[in-house]
């Protein structure tokens, strides 16, 4: 059961990791933290508040059941029909734990719906909420015990590709990227959302007092350096899954740019959040940017001198981020931190590609 749960889920925030990236993208980054609250009391005062969530939810519910029942017609996925022999009280209890999985992010909001009801004491309008929750559970139960018992099963030739065929561009941040979407969706949306948050959270304080650039400096390099999980996935898909691209004729300062140019893009979306608050002017948007990119650069090129271990450069992570945060406390300017940083991770990318042509992970 464990397993497939585990299998099932996980494989449904992978594959549909671009739309939650959109949404997290549109909910913190276009929407402030009261129009958040104004939505949730609206739900809970409005006349026909809670029928508008239940349809939104319902909606997003049977979309997790459609994806339910074309992952379950794949080969890989015909063990699930040995659940056939649990009995039938057994089996929806089991498949409702899936429909947890299916629903947490209703169940996170329903939480958050909580707090604010708690707050402005309007929990006497809340109880349709673990109704609805409950009621679509079962629902998702149901649809896996309905295609358990009436299997679709489809041959691996007649299995079609999950993304769209059209021709690629020959550019390998278009290829980076494009991986990073399709094989590690579930540590991208991870990175992304942790990133979101921390941003939030420091901009949002940022803007209860008058602070000068140190506070943003600090709390911004934290969200930046969340994002040192898809740093490291970069490094394994240009040296382990792609390694015939370390035989091509290219120069040291290529390669650099190249690492520059996709670090740059996937801090990208977090730093946008900074102009939704205003709060913090463009020319210091950019400082902070800057810092950011730097510091995962730094991280990036210890990899190739720790031969890729993600454990060995982790210590490293959090002593740096101390004497970063001590030297931003005494007001050595960010933008000198910053074009150090990356000076020292192009000298430590060059002394690599300088020394070794290959790396050994044996």
């Amino acid at each position: 059961m464990k397993t497939l749960l585990k299998s099932t889920v996980s494989e449904f925030f992978r594959q549909r990791s671009g739309m939650f990236f959109v949404i997290i993208a549109v909910l913190f980054g276009f929407l402030s933290g009261r129009e958040h609250y104004t939505f949730a009391v609206f739900f809970l005062t409005d006349r026909f508040g809670m029928l508008y969530l239940s349809v939104i939810w319902l909606i997003y519910t049977l979309f997790c059941g459609h994806f339910l029942l074309n992952l379950w017609r794949q080969p890989e996925y015909h063990f699930v029909y040995n659940a056939r022999l649990w009995g039938t009280a057994r089996r929806l209890l089991r498949f409702s734990w899936i429909g947890v999985g299916f629903l947490q992010p209703l169940l996170f909001y329903g939480i958050y719906m909580f707090c604010i009801g708690y707050q402005d004491n309007l929990l006497g309008h809340y109880w349709p909420v673990p109704v609805y929750f409950t009621i679509l559970c079962l629902l998702l139960s149901g649809v896996a015990s309905w295609r358990v018992h009436h299997p679709d099963l489809i041959a691996d030739n007649q299995k079609n590709t999950k993304f769209a065929k059209f021709p690629r561009p020959a550019n390998w941040l278009w290829w980076s990227v494009e991986w990073l979407f399709r094989e590690k969706g579930v540590t991208l949306l991870l990175c992304k959302a942790g990133a979101a948050v921390v941003f939030m959270c420091t901009l949002l304080y940022y803007g209860t007092d008058d602070y000068d650039l140190r506070l943003p400096a600090i709390g911004l390099s934290l969200g930046y350096l969340l994002n040192i999980g898809l740093s490291f996935e970069i490094f394994q898909w240009d040296n382990v899954i792609w390694m015939w691209g370390r035989s091509l004729p290219l120069a040291v300062s290529k390669r650099f740019f190249r690492i520059v140019a996709i670090h740059a893009l996937i801090i990208l979306p977090e730093t946008l959040i900074c102009f939704r608050y205003e709060i913090i002017s463009f020319i210091e948007i950019v400082q902070l940017y800057t810092l950011g990119l730097s510091l995962l650069l730094l991280f990036h090129t210890r990899l190739y001198k720790k031969s890729g271990l993600m454990e060995d450069s982790m210590q490293p992570v959090l002593i740096g981020f101390v004497i970063l945060t001590l030297l931003i406390m005494y007001k050595i300017p960010v933008v000198a931190i910053a074009f150090s940083a990356i000076f020292l991770a192009g000298y430590q990318f060059y002394r690599f590609y300088s020394g070794q042509k290959t790396i050994n992970y044996s």
